[in-house]
């Protein structure tokens, strides 16, 4: 049966339905909307840019490229910009390149700019725009396209002017249906183990969207259409009924759900919408998802040739936290058939930083709180209990990796109980990985669980404001599978044990080492290296009582009970 609800726009709010876009308005050659980034604002350190969801900051203006000083064909814009009376009062067009976007921007914005274009210098999408050092002092909006529309759209104007419109583009076109991420209704995961969707009724896909008329007329036989694909199989294709949308308004409809017995590989699934008559912003008709059933548990896309959890942007709490937690919620009512035996995630640190040898400690909570939806009055995190904590240190060099932490002991899950499964870092500078193409928000109002809640010194909280997704991958096996496993932690010598503060640390044959300390209470208190054969710990100040000294050498694992008395 499909269910069809519209709802005005005045209570989605313009959040919500607010298209951001960048299209070039003329000559007709090149009319259309082009992929692009925009520097969101983020106040009190990063852009002080226009919000450019909101309608009334959108730019309509004609293109001219500005140039520097550096040479008459130079238009990376890093010193004054030097055709100021080209520039002034137009969309500044310029490259990627040599210095920061912020410091690009602002030089533009000093010749009059009324907004900056920023055409990408490496091939592939147009990337994120980190805000820089004078971020804070650019006040026009800033976007970027790829190298490839921008070659295109910089050829149009040696034939003569390029308009673009920058910005939320409701009622700006006369017909004008369409939907975006926010008013998707994703899968329950982005990727579920095939051992929890065995057999039918198991696993089910409900299957609908928000039909949005960003329009100003009336637009008669809307119709939403979802297909599904397994691999090049086709599984699915429905078309709901019908309906008249009003302009500013929107339609939640509905489709039957996808049930299948069981589930397994990789599956594509299509959103389409139309009506009778000519589209005019066509680009948001159309949104495909991919989703996958095999042996990892994740909230995001998963990319097609590795399988890992596909991570747009590195994003940390504001301001940052001395303890940076982000996880995964996870529950199922045949949990029991699955064992936690890793996790995949990104992290990343600022250049010129190296994040090898980096502290990360993943956990598993099981979460008692008594609560059925988020909705619920019993809805908290006062009730977590910590069933697995493992300290791991990066293996992989640079300022940003994808990389795995294997368990020393796979966690196996219960029926129907709730967990967190996360990973944890006590370095401020740390981002972890999430994703922006997708968002849960029509998920959460439909389905009213929890998605990806994170840990800061503030307390847990459910998500980051925009909607960016936690892009850890949640590597499971089957539990029936597991015997009794081999641990591969041995014990460390540790003398005198107990001690009133000095311990020796026999490390013979360990070569170079990393060694974490951590107290009763599992909070980490000093990490350490060494390349010796023997180290001398001084515990002399810190309380009495145990303490756990865990290292990774070339060796592998080894932990120590240490008493001080």
């Amino acid at each position: 049966m499909r269910k069809t609800t519209t709802l005005f726009a005045v209570l989605l709010g313009s959040f919500t339905y607010a298209q951001v876009t960048m299209d070039v308005l003329s000559p007709t050659d090149l009319a259309g909307a082009y992929a692009h980034t925009w520097a969101d604002p983020d106040p009190p350190a990063g852009w002080a840019t226009p919000d450019m969801t909101l309608v009334e900051n959108r730019v309509i203006g004609e293109l001219a490229l500005a140039v520097d000083a550096t040479t008459d064909m130079d238009s990376l814009c890093c010193e004054a910009v030097i055709n100021s009376s080209t520039v002034s009062g137009k969309v500044a067009l310029i490259y990627r390149g040599e210095c920061n976007y912020s410091l690009k921007a602002l030089n533009c914005q000093n010749a009059g700019a009324i907004a900056v274009l920023i055409i990408n210098n490496v091939p592939g999408a147009p990337a994120e725009m980190g805000s820089g050092t004078t971020g804070p002092q650019v006040t026009i909006p800033v976007f970027q396209i790829s190298d490839v529309d921008g070659a295109l759209i910089r050829a149009g104007m040696a034939d003569g002017p390029v308009t673009v419109l920058l910005g939320n583009k409701n009622g700006y076109y006369a017909a004008d249906l369409g939907f975006n991420k926010l008013g998707i209704l994703l899968p329950p995961s982005m990727s579920m183990p095939t051992w929890l969707a065995a057999n039918p009724g198991e696993y089910s896909v409900r299957i609908g969207a928000y039909v949005h008329n960003f329009g100003t007329e009336l637009q008669t036989g809307a119709v939403l259409s979802a297909t599904v694909l397994n691999g090049s199989t086709s599984l699915y294709s429905e078309v709901s009924d019908p309906l008249a949308i009003q302009p500013g308004d929107s339609a939640f409809i509905e489709l039957p759900p996808l049930d299948q017995a069981s589930w397994s590989g990789n599956y594509t699934l299509t959103y389409n919408t139309l009506f009778d008559g000519t589209e005019q912003h066509s680009p948001d008709n159309s949104f495909t998802v991919n989703f996958a059933s095999d042996s990892i548990y994740a909230a995001v896309p998963r990319d097609a040739v590795t399988g890992i959890p596909i991570t747009t942007i590195g994003i940390q709490p504001s301001p940052a936290s001395t303890s940076y937690e982000t996880c995964l919620h996870f529950r199922n009512d045949n949990g029991s058939r699955t064992a936690v035996d890793g996790i995949h995630f990104y992290a990343s640190i600022q250049d010129p930083g190296d994040l090898e040898d980096e502290l990360m400690i993943s956990h598993v909570y099981q979460w008692e709180d008594a609560f059925d939806v988020v909705s619920d009055p019993g809805f908290a995190f006062a009730s977590l209990l910590q069933i697995h904590s493992q300290e791991h240190f990066i293996a992989d060099t640079g300022n940003f990796v994808t990389t795995y932490v294997a368990f020393d002991e796979p966690v196996v899950l219960e029926d129907g109980l709730r967990y967190l499964i996360c990973v944890n870092t006590l370095n401020t500078g740390v981002f972890f990985g999430h994703n922006e193409d997708i968002n849960y928000s029509t998920h959460e109002e439909i389905y009213d669980q929890p998605v990806d809640p994170h840990q800061g010194d503030t307390g847990w909280f459910l998500g980051f404001v925009g909607g960016a997704v936690s892009s850890l991958g949640i590597q499971m096996i089957d539990a029936s599978t597991i015997g009794i496993r081999e641990n591969g932690t041995t014990e460390l010598n540790a003398s005198p044990n107990p001690s009133v503060g000095v311990f020796r640390i026999g490390l013979e044959g360990h070569g170079s080492t990393v060694m974490s300390l951590t107290d009763a209470s599992g909070r980490v208190l000093d990490t350490y290296r060494t390349n010796n054969a023997q180290y001398v710990l001084d515990l002399r100040g810190e309380a009495p009582g145990m303490y756990l000294l865990s290292i990774q050498s070339e060796k592998g694992r080894a932990v120590a009970r240490l008493i001080l008395e």
